[in-house]
């Protein structure tokens, strides 16, 4: 399986966000320029993350953005569920198929996305916020 960008930038920005020192804002542009990511791209997955409430927008002069809740509260399988447009891993009525009737992908597929959410289930983002991490952002971004 393959996430959408729009899934993976959604986890960089909360990344980058989730070493931030307590208290202080990153903008669009330190993200993007991190991660040499086309401003677009982030800004868009930036204003969902705030409409999902997980980042809280500071307007103007001196603001930014930044995680709304600690990581621990930020629930990897949620983001997923958010940015993923279809987690449908086929779609047997988009070009009719002939052996639907019969076929047993499409029931083992669904399991396979089942089991892919499931893993995720009881991880946050906190669980994957490290030191190493940090001091590649913060030392040689």
């Amino acid at each position: 399986m393959k996430l959408s960008k729009q899934t993976d930038y959604a986890f960089r920005t909360l990344i980058y966000l989730g070493h931030l020192p307590e208290g202080e804002l990153a903008t669009i542009q330190h993200i993007c320029d991190f991660y040499r990511i086309s401003s677009n791209h982030i800004s868009k997955v930036v204003m969902q993350l705030v409409r999902l409430g997980y980042v809280d927008a500071v307007r103007g002069k001196g603001g930014g953005i930044r995680l709304s809740y600690p990581a621990e509260q930020i629930a990897l399988v949620e983001i997923v569920r958010h940015f993923e447009t279809t987690l449908q891993p086929i779609n047997c009525s988009e070009q009719p198929c002939r052996i639907i009737r019969g076929c047993k992908l499409k029931g083992l597929l669904e399991g396979a996305i089942q089991a892919f959410l499931s893993a995720l289930t009881g991880y946050s983002l906190a669980d994957i916020l490290d030191g190493e991490t940090q001091k590649i952002l913060f030392m040689e971004g």
